[in-house]
């Protein structure tokens, strides 16, 4: 690693610290209207969203790179299962584990 590497990460953290602490400490000094407190709280799905759903359904990263091309992509697939895994839980542990034993079990029968 060099020193600019370095250099850049910590810059970046030192940034990233700033923004988010800045909502928090500034919640003492600014009120922010009921309206945009309610809106805010969709950010996360939305942004959760925007990550997983192309993740899921383009691209051809992870597994296909690694072990090769399958017929069937067993990305959509393993989403639905740890879907479900989550909806009868309603936790987190239960609904990684059970994505990603699908994933890598339908991608593995395909070989």
């Amino acid at each position: 690693m060099t020193f600019e590497f370095l250099f850049i990460v910590g810059l970046a953290g030192i940034v990233t610290l700033g923004l988010k602490s800045s909502f928090i400490e500034g919640q003492n000094y600014v009120t922010l209207p009921s309206w945009l407190i309610k809106a805010l709280e969709f950010v996360p799905p939305a942004v959760l969203c925007s990550l997983i759903v192309p993740g899921i359904f383009k691209g051809e990263t992870g597994l296909v790179q690694e072990f090769g091309r399958v017929v069937v992509d067993p990305r959509p697939i393993a989403a639905i299962l740890a879907t479900i895994a989550f909806f009868t839980t309603k936790r987190t542990l239960p609904t990684l584990v059970t994505g990603m034993i699908s994933l890598y079990l339908v991608y593995w029968l395909q070989l």
